[in-house]
């Protein structure tokens, strides 16, 4: 499985960090565009920035804590999105931790092998 994680320390309270990240106005910041989510399990999540759109579904809310979400633009595979405040070990400050994941690159790529030997046969 392909990933990458990110972690960024903010000067600022777990709850205020929650809102950076679950607010619909505040994550737009976050993922760079504008963003329409219902951040339920199953609801949709579409991100558009400079005429590209990602669309996609919450997979799970963690209040105060996660979410994460699959999205892909238009065919192009999907991947995971997981958003994590982690609090501070000293009480002040945490860190906001942003992992892109894809998980189902293993799979498309062995399915590019079944299709591509059957072209053969």
């Amino acid at each position: 499985m392909e990933k990458m994680t990110r972690e960024i320390e903010v000067d600022s309270d777990p709850a205020k960090a929650w809102r950076a990240i679950s607010d619909q106005d505040e994550l737009s910041r976050w993922l760079g565009g504008e963003v329409e989510i219902d951040l339920v399990p199953g609801g949709a999540i579409n991100v558009e920035e400079d005429g590209v759109s990602r669309e996609g579904f919450v997979e799970s809310v963690e209040e105060g804590s996660g979410i994460s979400f699959w999205w892909a633009e238009g065919d192009e595979e999907s991947t995971r999105v997981e958003l994590e405040v982690i609090p501070g070990s000293a009480g002040d400050g945490c860190v906001i931790r942003v992992t892109e994941s894809r998980p189902l690159a293993g799979i498309e790529r062995e399915l590019a092998d079944i299709t591509a030997l059957a072209q053969v046969i």
